[in-house]
């Protein structure tokens, strides 16, 4: 005789009409669920005979960071916020790089018996990201924070304002005097933050009146590895800019690298902005100036996107607010350009 199979907490949810993670928070008895939807998810617990089941109510619920690396302090942040989130709601929190993060894993840990996980959240995944595919497929409930780019991603999301952030910084340069403003991106040709903040450092030269300058523009990756390979390239121009915006921190202090090499001071002789405001910004020498993104609220938001997600919800793309953090590596250029180098 064919033994009947235990009722799993996703065939709770298909009957009471509410998303896995809500059944989770009904069985560990967590707040944010109305009486209404306990009252619905106790029902269908009811009729499938679930109490059988022994799940001890003190263990909790757990939550997935699937990051492509370790070894950024942007990620440690992000890290340190999700945690800092999950634990104010009663979750625990495990960690997975994105080449370890398959179907089978996934389905693993979504038996109860297991470590029944809630919910994943994906760390700046790149668009077209089969973790996106794979999570929907198996109906897992899913984040992303600070993905590369929001259309088609078909999941929530959560990332910094890049435009305006990269908008304000490039800005501040030309208030300061500066007309000959290099640029590092990142991958500036992909969807995402490094085409958002390229083009708002072409917005603002327009706005300006200056023309964007092919040799003054470096397609980076975000790291100091390439920005001091590619500020290098920049310095050794014929004319090389004053300022150099950079879109991270860690490429900033590459630069800062590069200038040291060339015996340039900063900012007497280039200023620099970077992106991100990780804590060894204020670190360098000088103090970098830089765009804050709220990394701890990044992660906040999206903890909280994901224990609240319900299936039938449709995606949704939320930015949250950069500021201009002006330190010592920026200063006024007093310097005079010919009309032939401002265009050329």
């Amino acid at each position: 005789m064919t033994a009947t199979p235990r009722p799993k907490i996703a065939d709770v949810a298909a009957i009471a009409g509410v998303s896995v993670p809500t059944v989770s928070k009904v069985l560990n008895g967590r707040t944010h669920v109305s009486d209404a939807t306990r009252a619905k998810v106790q029902q269908a617990l009811d009729e499938l005979d679930y109490s059988k089941r022994a799940v001890a109510p003190t263990q909790p619920g757990v939550l997935q960071l699937v990051v492509n690396n370790f070894d950024s302090p942007w990620v440690l942040e992000i890290m340190a916020g999700v945690e800092a989130a999950a634990d104010r709601l009663g979750y625990a929190v495990a960690y997975a790089r994105a080449e370890h993060a398959t179907p089978e894993r996934w389905r693993k840990l979504r038996e109860p018996s297991v470590n029944r996980l809630d919910g994943v959240l994906l760390l700046a995944p790149r668009k077209g990201s089969r973790l996106v595919t794979t999570l929907r497929t198996l109906k897992i409930p899913a984040v992303a924070i600070d993905p590369e780019g929001t259309e088609g991603l078909a999941i929530p999301s959560v990332s910094p304002a890049s435009f305006s952030g990269a908008l304000t910084a490039v800005s501040h340069l030309l208030g300061q005097g500066h007309r000959r403003i290099g640029i590092i991106t990142g991958r500036k040709h992909s969807p995402g933050h490094g085409r958002a903040r390229y083009a708002a450092y072409a917005a603002a030269l327009h706005e300006a009146g200056l023309p964007v300058l092919p040799q003054l523009v470096r397609d980076g990756d975000f790291s100091t590895a390439s920005g001091m390979l590619l500020g290098g390239e920049l310095l050794d121009l014929p004319q090389p800019p004053s300022a150099i915006f950079t879109g991270s921190d860690l490429q900033a202090m590459g630069v800062m690298n590069a200038a040291a090499k060339r015996s340039l001071h900063v900012p007497e002789d280039l200023s620099i902005v970077g992106f991100d405001d990780i804590p060894q910004a204020a670190l360098t020498s000088p103090p970098l100036t830089t765009v804050r993104q709220p990394l701890a609220q990044l992660a906040s938001m999206a903890v909280g996107m994901l224990t609240e997600q319900q299936d039938a919800q449709a995606p949704t793309a939320l930015e949250v607010a950069t500021e201009l953090v002006v330190r010592e590596s920026t200063g006024r250029w007093t310097g005079s350009l010919t009309p032939a180098q401002v265009n050329g």
